[in-house]
């Protein structure tokens, strides 16, 4: 037997003409994930004494997709009932029905709107993670009683503050275009410079490698597609899974502008972690005591000549490339750290003319210096 359970609109340029793009259909099964959580956690609350779910409690529940509703974007969403009723004792209470009032009112007053407490809110809270990730930001998804088109209004706004109340950062869908900068095999991962001049850790697949280890080497870009972790300010802080790594197509471009966001003693407590032949066979490993000597140096220059934080990445030689990327020139400073000294080149994009300093750390004056070339083509930025 089938029962109407839930309308779900979808609103969008994506949905205008009627059609249902397959890229939504994830939606459908994460509103049921969804719903189970609500339902679960309602049931604990109810049923204190009671340890675990009853046998059957999840396999009882079964939605089923019957059509899209002709001429919209209206999936017609039923619930099926086994012969006999519940394979528990929950007659008294239908939990997955009240899991579905539940969520709308999550959707509609936030999380202060359940009636859930503290300890079981935030579990469901949770949920909505795998829920809306493939709505855009043009998306809306409105869920009504069967039969009706106005209800709770879900979209990407609601999505991460709901998310925000249960943790202090949330996950979405990421699409990236920028330039691979640092490769490591044996994290599986890379950073990559994307638009702004942000630094971005990615975590891929084995398989995605080669795409990366290309783009290092030849300064390609790559587009990227996965699951990326921002905080509430929507900043981006490391892509966690990316499902796809490939050549960039034509048009696609990245400007680099500004300082990075992650801390330089974060950074360079990266390049501490890279393990001998983490490029190729000849890359060495890092000594702490050089790094602790980088680290020092490049403080007392971003405080003393009042510098934005550069981008630190390592290179398959031993050395360690800093970065300050702009809009119309881009500065390099190359450390070696075994000879105690710096080639500095600022290269400006708008021409082919460029100005250069080398300075050795084994002479006096040398940070001053360095410092100062900085500091003088970072404000003429």
């Amino acid at each position: 037997m089938r029962t109407p359970f839930v309308s779900l609109v979808f609103s969008g340029p994506r949905f205008r003409d009627g059609s249902f793009p397959l890229e939504a259909l994830p939606e459908l099964v994460a509103y049921r994930e969804l719903i189970l959580a609500a339902a679960r956690a309602l049931f604990q609350v109810g049923n204190p004494a009671r340890q675990r779910l009853p046998k059957g409690f999840e396999a009882s529940f079964k939605l089923v997709l019957e059509r899209v509703e002709a001429g919209s974007a209206v999936p017609i969403i039923s619930r099926e009932f086994q012969e006999g009723g519940f394979p528990f004792d929950a007659q008294a209470v239908d939990y997955f029905s009240a899991a579905k009032e539940e969520v709308e009112r999550f959707v509609r007053h936030g999380p202060e709107g359940s009636s859930l407490p503290d300890e079981f809110r935030r579990g469901v809270l949770a949920r909505f993670g795998t829920f809306g990730m493939y709505l855009s930001e043009q998306d809306s998804l409105t869920i009504a009683q069967p039969g009706l088109r106005e209800g709770a209004i879900y979209n990407r706004a609601v999505r991460k503050k709901l998310l925000l109340a249960a943790q202090a950062t949330y996950e979405d869908e990421v699409h990236l275009v920028g330039e691979v900068r640092a490769a490591d095999k044996d994290t599986e991962g890379f950073f990559l410079r994307v638009a702004g001049g942000a630094r971005v850790q990615v975590k891929a697949l084995p398989l995605f490698f080669p795409v990366a280890l290309k783009s290092l080497q030849e300064s390609a870009l790559v587009r990227v597609r996965g699951t990326g972790v921002f905080d509430a300010d929507g900043t981006l802080l490391r892509v966690t899974s990316a499902t796809d790594v490939s050549s960039a197509e034509e048009g696609d471009e990245v400007t680099t502008k500004g300082g990075c966001g992650i801390p330089v003693l974060q950074q360079i407590e990266a390049l501490g972690a890279l393990q001998p032949g983490w490029y190729d066979s000849e890359s060495p490993a890092y000594e702490t005591e050089n790094l602790g000597w980088l680290e020092k140096l490049l403080e007392g220059l971003l405080d003393g000549f009042n510098l934005p934080v550069p981008y630190v990445y390592p290179t398959p030689e031993g050395r360690v490339r800093i970065e300050w990327p702009g809009a119309h020139q881009e500065i390099v400073v190359t450390f070696d750290l075994m000879a105690s000294s710096a080639d500095a080149m600022v290269v400006h994009l708008d021409s082919d003319e460029f100005s250069e300093l080398a300075v050795s750390f084994k002479k006096p004056g040398a940070e001053s210096r360095l410092g100062s070339f900085i500091a003088r083509h970072v404000s003429a930025e």
